[in-house]
C-alpha cells in the first residue's frame, strides 16, 4: 500500500517523533542528549521551524513543532538525522543509521492540544524543554507557541502557571489521543478543525467511519416515473 504524501497545513503545530530501528537505543549515554540538542542549537536557526517543545527518550525524539513552508520539517529533520548518526558512529565506532525511517508526524488544534502536548512531552523524560519552560534553563532553540504565552503577561506567570498544569498531570485519555495522533499521523482536533484541515490539505486527516456507507432507501413502486 502506497503511503499518502506529506501534509501541509500553515499555521498549524504538529506532533512529531522518529525511533530507533526496531524501537532499538539512539540515545546511549548523557553526553548523547546533550550532543543532540546541541545540534539543534546549531541548525534551528537556518531552518523555517518553530520548535516549542521536544522531550529525548532512549529510543527515541519527540518534538512539538510549527513549520514555516511545507518543506521545512522534512529538511530540518533530515539534516538532524545525519548529524546525529554521524556523531554515533563516530562516537561509538558504528556503521549505518539509527532511524526507523520516515518520521511521523499529525497535525494538533491549538485549543486544547497544543498546551497539552507542551505538558505530555515536558513530563516525558529529563531530557526535554521543562526546565525551560519552567524558568529554570533556557534553551536558545526553543520558540514558544501563542498557547503557551496565552498562559500568563509575563514570563513568570507563564512558567508559574505551566509548572502548576505539570503538577497536575494530564488525564490518560488526553496522554492515549496525543500518542495516538502521532503515532498513525492522523489530525487531533474537534469537527470544525478537521473538516478544515481537509479543505486545505485535499485529502483526508482522520479515519473513515467504520463499517459500510449506508443505503439510500428504495423508492416505493408508486413513486417509479411514468
Amino acid at each position: 500500500m502506497a503511503r499518502m504524501a506529506r501534509l501541509y497545513l500553515p499555521n498549524t503545530a504538529q506532533l512529531v517523533t522518529v525511533r530507533g530501528i526496531n524501537n532499538a537505543s539512539v540515545f546511549f549515554s548523557d553526553k548523547d542528549y546533550e550532543q543532540w540538542q546541541s545540534i539543534v542549537r546549531t541548525i534551528a536557526p537556518v531552518h523555517l521551524l518553530n520548535i516549542h517543545a521536544f522531550a529525548l527518550v532512549e529510543h527515541a525524539v519527540y518534538l512539538l513543532v510549527t513549520a514555516e513552508d511545507e518543506h521545512a520539517l522534512g529538511r530540518f529533520m533530515q539534516d538532524l538525522g545525519r548529524r546525529y548518526v554521524r556523531y554515533v558512529n563516530g562516537k561509538y565506532g558504528r556503521t549505518g543509521t539509527l532511524w526507523e525511517g520516515r518520521y511521523r508526524t499529525a497535525y494538533i488544534q491549538d485549543v486544547p492540544h497544543v498546551v497539552n502536548a507542551y505538558c505530555w512531552l515536558d513530563a516525558m523524560s529529563s531530557y526535554s524543554s521543562r526546565a525551560h519552560h519552567i524558568g529554570l534553563q533556557l534553551q536558545g532553540f526553543i520558540q514558544d507557541h501563542v498557547q503557551y504565552w496565552g498562559l500568563g503577561n509575563t514570563p513568570f506567570d507563564r512558567q508559574y502557571a505551566f509548572k502548576q498544569l505539570l503538577n497536575e498531570g494530564l488525564p490518560e485519555v488526553t496522554i492515549k489521543a496525543l500518542e495516538h495522533a502521532v503515532n498513525t499521523g492522523w489530525a487531533l482536533g474537534d469537527k470544525s478543525f478537521l473538516n478544515q484541515a481537509l479543505r486545505i490539505g485535499g485529502r483526508r486527516v482522520a479515519p473513515a467511519a467504520r463499517g459500510r456507507p449506508r443505503k439510500t432507501p428504495l423508492k416505493a413502486h408508486n413513486d417509479r416515473v411514468l
